[in-house]
């Protein structure tokens, strides 16, 4: 989370100077929305799914190709290495990378309406390593605790590291308060194919790799947060 508040931070701090320039009548030929040419920065989250106000999800990066059409590039990362205790280290990260294509319907007013495709790719980072007791790779866990005294290759491993490829099909809205700042969200489908790693325990193979498909509602991008950064 303090990963997650620094950089909505420092891209307020970014867009500070922004917001104050003036800008030319022909900046934008979608007359302070965007439009042809604009690069767009923004944030996605849920509001109150957590802990916190916003649980963020995605850093996303939108370029409008015509005031109708914009590609864009989502990211996520969540970094998570824990020292439990002096000889156990756990590390439980995570990398994705969504490049997609946007088509908006309604562009009158500070109002739009769109439709948005997204690949999407995705990398799990698991292992438990310590220097006194068992060190795993593949996942998360003590093989003790979470599976009796006698683990078997076929015991439900929770916390797995893996790869995933899938798609995802959305509808959003924004609305843009001025010629700079907009917020907006967006609902959509997601389908992911992901394929677990093989888990090792001191350096022995316990369960083989295995694949799995699923699809599910994502709204995990329900609210955004976006500005206009630069026109080319």
């Amino acid at each position: 989370m303090r990963k997650q508040l620094m950089l909505l931070t420092a891209l307020l701090l970014i867009s500070c100077p922004i917001f104050a320039q003036e800008e030319d009548s022909g900046e934008s030929s979608s007359g302070g929305m965007a439009g042809a040419g604009d690069l767009l920065f923004e944030v996605t989250g849920t509001p109150f799914s957590g802990t916190s106000l916003l649980d963020f999800s995605e850093f996303r990066a939108r370029y409008f190709i015509t005031e109708d059409m914009a590609v864009r590039l989502g990211m996520e990362m969540n970094l998570n290495n824990n020292q439990q205790t002096p000889d156990v280290v756990t590390n439980d990260s995570f990398y994705g990378l969504m490049p997609g294509f946007e088509y908006h319907f309604v562009n009158d007013g500070p109002f739009r309406s769109y439709v948005a495709g997204d690949l999407m790719w995705g990398q799990r980072i698991a292992s438990r390593k310590s220097s006194t007791g068992p060190t795993v790779l593949g996942a998360n866990f003590d093989p003790d605790p979470a599976f009796g005294p006698n683990p078997t290759p076929t015991s439900i491993i929770q916390n797995r590291a893996y790869n995933q490829f899938g798609f995802r099909a959305s509808i959003g809205a924004e609305y843009y308060f001025g010629k700079r700042f907009y917020v907006g969200g967006e609902v959509g489908f997601q389908y992911l194919n992901r394929s677990n790693k093989e888990v090792f325990v001191d350096g022995e193979s316990f369960q083989d790799a295995t694949k799995t498909s699923f699809g599910y509602l994502d709204t995990s991008n329900i609210l955004k947060i976006g500005f206009r950064f630069l026109n080319f």
